[in-house]
């Protein structure tokens, strides 16, 4: 984990960068997922996008044949490696990439998102990317803390939602209602 005085030196003049910098319940939430939906990443080829310090990839990790996690900050993508090395998951591999470019990565059977719609402005580039996933046959996994801001977002996907699962995660003391949707194109 990062050490908070260290991301608030590097971010004092942008905090809304560090988003990464923190493990959030929406994230937990698809750890708990997956644990108990193993068949949806065992001896997959996972994406993790916008991962921050991608704990639901290096999870994935365990089970899938080889697990891409990604994020737009560097320093998160060397954190998730330095994750994946003490673990010994040698099938992980962490890099820098914003999540609108991921249209040009060679297409993996999973793709997993965490807690990626709380900013309205980039709904509409999200779901292209989203789409882009599913017009490809590409599962998607999403993990979302459940907000009426969010609304807009989640119900255009609902059609392509093959199984909606839904929890609460406990973290510093408070409860959070996480959903996760699995998205398919049938």
């Amino acid at each position: 984990m990062p050490q908070p005085d260290n991301i608030q030196q590097g971010y004092q003049h942008n905090k809304n960068a560090a988003y990464w910098a923190q493990v959030w319940p929406a994230a937990i939430g698809l750890c708990m997922f997956l644990q108990q939906h193993k068949e949806y990443v065992a001896d997959q080829q996972v994406l993790e996008l916008a991962a921050g310090l991608g704990l639901p990839g290096l999870y994935a990790g365990f089970l899938a044949k080889q697990v891409t996690i990604s994020d737009r900050e560097a320093l998160a993508s060397d954190y998730v490696k330095r994750s994946a090395e003490q673990l010994q998951l040698y099938n992980v591999t962490a890099k820098p990439l914003d999540w609108k470019d991921a249209v040009t990565l060679p297409l993996p059977d999973v793709v997993l998102l965490s807690d990626v719609n709380y900013e309205p402005a980039v709904f509409t580039e999200l779901k292209k990317v989203i789409d882009h996933f599913l017009q490809n046959k590409v599962t998607v996994i999403i993990s979302t803390p459940q907000r009426l801001m969010a609304k807009p977002f989640i119900t255009p996907l609902l059609p392509y939602a093959t199984l909606q699962w839904n929890c609460t995660v406990t973290l510093n003391h408070t409860g959070t209602d996480i959903s996760i949707f699995v998205l398919n194109r049938e």
